[in-house]
Formats: C-alpha cells, sequence, structure tokens
C-alpha cells in the first residue's frame, strides 16, 4: 500500500509541472490572434541584445510583462542607465494591435500590426529627443523558447537594424 502511495505521489509531482506548462504554452501560430494574442508574453524575460543602442538599450536587459486591468499587455525593459515601457493593445473592430511606447531618453512613438503568427511585423513612427520624427519597425519572432526582436529605423528610404534582441524566459 506505501509502495502505492508512494507512486501516485511520485506520478503527481511529475505529471502536475507538465500539464501546467501545456496549459500556459502557446503556439506561435495563434501569437496576436484576438484580445489575448500576447497574453504568452506575461513573465520575466532575460534579454541580451547583439546590437546596443540608444533606441534598443544596453547588451542585457530584464522585460518583465504584466497584463493591465484593462487587457492591454503591459512591456518593462530595463538595463544600465535604459528604461522602456510598452503596451500592446488589442483594437476588436479593425483586428488590429497597437503599441505605444516611451524612452527614458525621451523618445516616444507608436507601432501597429493586424499580423499574426510566429513572425509579426510592427510599423509605426518614433520622435527621437531632438524632435526628429523617424519611421520605425519591428519585426517580432517567437520559437517555442526563445521571442526576438529585430528594431530597425528608416533612413534614405533604406531599413537600417537598430537593436537585436533575443530573449528567454525565467
Amino acid at each position: 500500500m506505501k509502495k502505492f502511495l508512494f507512486s501516485i505521489v511520485l506520478t503527481t509531482f511529475v505529471l502536475a509541472p507538465c500539464a501546467a506548462i501545456s496549459q500556459t504554452a502557446m503556439s506561435p501560430s495563434t501569437v496576436g490572434v484576438g484580445p489575448s494574442g500576447f497574453d504568452w508574453a506575461v513573465g520575466t524575460w532575460a534579454c541580451t541584445n547583439s546590437m546596443p543602442s540608444p533606441m534598443g538599450g544596453p547588451a542585457t536587459q530584464t522585460l518583465t510583462v504584466t497584463k493591465t486591468n484593462g487587457g492591454a499587455i503591459m512591456y518593462h525593459a530595463v538595463g544600465a542607465n535604459f528604461d522602456n515601457t510598452w503596451y500592446n493593445v488589442y483594437v476588436p473592430a479593425t483586428k488590429s494591435w497597437k503599441s505605444p511606447f516611451i524612452i527614458n531618453d525621451g523618445t516616444y512613438g507608436t507601432e501597429s500590426t493586424t499580423q499574426t503568427g510566429a513572425t509579426i511585423v510592427w510599423n509605426g513612427s518614433a520622435t527621437d529627443p531632438t524632435g526628429k520624427t523617424l519611421q520605425v519597425r519591428d519585426t517580432n519572432t517567437l520559437t517555442t523558447t526563445k521571442y526576438t526582436d529585430l528594431g530597425e529605423v528608416q533612413s534614405g528610404g533604406v531599413w537600417k537594424p537598430q537593436y537585436k534582441m533575443s530573449c528567454t524566459k525565467s
């Protein structure tokens, strides 16, 4: 009888975490779909930036993602002398996402997308601390283990990479 009870307890400890993981995991194909399309991002992420820059921040950052009371997803990336906050807000009427952002150096802007799936491109504009407005885009890619963000600025009709973040959920 003790062996049987031990087997049940052991099975519970092994299977319960797996069940919890499968319930919270999201297929990359459902990313951005509907008002819960970015819920998968909620949590804490460890990020590295292979192209540190004023707009993209330092080489290492911590990204904390929470869901607000109103349903928006709030992102807060911090690193040495860097603080960036943005939201993903779903607009049901257009089935689109809006993403306003602000960086601690005074840069601010907004991007939007109607795309869904493992790779999503966000387009918009940013105003830098000097008041210059720039066209910006972010290409986000999600795999089952990693989230990446390639940030670009348009200059002379050409998209130029500014940062490349690679994040792993803690």
